[in-house]
């Protein structure tokens, strides 16, 4: 039984499949999912990740279900492995969004049919996929994609490094504080990664991309980072440094002011709009992978 827990479940045909899928479903809909009772479960806040899959869902002829912990029965009596071994009885597949990832392990083993992982503490595959379908869209393909990461060491670019991996062809430049580094290169231990703890200007005018994330994640109490990180803001001195066709993304939301500035967000290098669209399009194209 498929699942998609983290990026590193997939190969790499798997992973191109996806994309395909998404270009295919580009501007149409389909019955893929036909007769599919589709669970929400977010136990965290959601914008993108939850309309997006909500739309994508009911494109490809299939019913959201929105589920709520508050208002079930493991919020009172029943134990969450029991409660998803029900769950399975009325379900096919579940979208789960939880602020601890052993949580959705625990899920798979007892819902026993598709789980996508719509963002934990550990890991956002779903992120990751929409981003790289974002740059093969915009720049025709992978072929020896350069991105430049500004800032923590988070959840989304955890998966953006199991998708690079998986494709081999994308260079990944990870500007950060030297001892948040320190502090998680056993999780960050990728082949091919480049550490920089001060700004490259030769590193940066060779970036197809640059790409940066709230330095506070959702679970993240440690309000420091922002002291750490406050060099590595995106602002208009690092955008000037790069070339003239290279794009800037965000996954949102942004702390404007924080981890990059307004002049960037919103300006004409940003595809961060098209970014959030490309959302629904990457999860049609794992829906549809997960039930092929």
């Amino acid at each position: 039984m498929k699942s998609l827990l983290n990026v590193s479940d997939l190969s790499k045909d798997d992973l191109n499949s996806i994309l395909s899928f998404a270009f295919e479903l580009k501007e149409t809909s389909s019955n893929t999912l036909q007769n599919l009772n589709i669970g929400m479960l977010f136990e965290k806040y959601s914008t993108r990740t939850r309309l997006s899959f909500h739309t994508a869902i009911c494109a490809l002829g299939g019913e959201p279900i929105k589920l709520d912990f508050e208002e079930m029965n493991i919020k009172r009596v029943e134990s969450f492995e029991d409660t998803f071994e029900i769950l399975s009885c009325y379900l096919d597949m579940i979208v789960y969004r939880t602020d601890d990832h052993k949580k959705l392990e625990i899920a798979k083993k007892y819902f026993k049919k598709p789980i996508i992982n719509g963002l934990s503490d550990y890991s956002h595959p779903c992120q990751a996929i929409s981003d790289i379908f974002t740059l093969k869209e915009y720049f025709d393909n992978l072929d020896e994609i350069t991105i430049s990461w500004f800032g923590d060491l988070n959840n989304v670019l955890f998966s953006l490094c199991e998708a690079a991996q998986l494709l081999g062809n994308i260079n990944l430049n990870i500007f950060t504080d030297e001892n948040i580094y320190k502090e998680k290169r056993d999780i960050f231990s990728f082949k091919n990664l480049n550490f920089y703890f001060d700004i490259n200007s030769d590193i940066l005018s060779k970036s197809n991309c640059v790409m940066t994330d709230v330095y506070t994640s959702m679970n993240d109490k440690d309000e420091s980072k922002e002291n750490l990180l406050k060099k590595f803001q995106v602002n208009s001195k690092i955008m000037s440094q790069t070339n003239e066709k290279t794009i800037f993304m965000h996954c949102l939301p942004a702390n404007i002011g924080s981890e990059v500035t307004k002049e960037v967000i919103k300006g004409n290098k940003s595809i961060v709009k098209k970014q959030a669209y490309n959302r629904m399009l990457a999860q049609k194209g794992i829906l549809k992978w997960l039930n092929i």
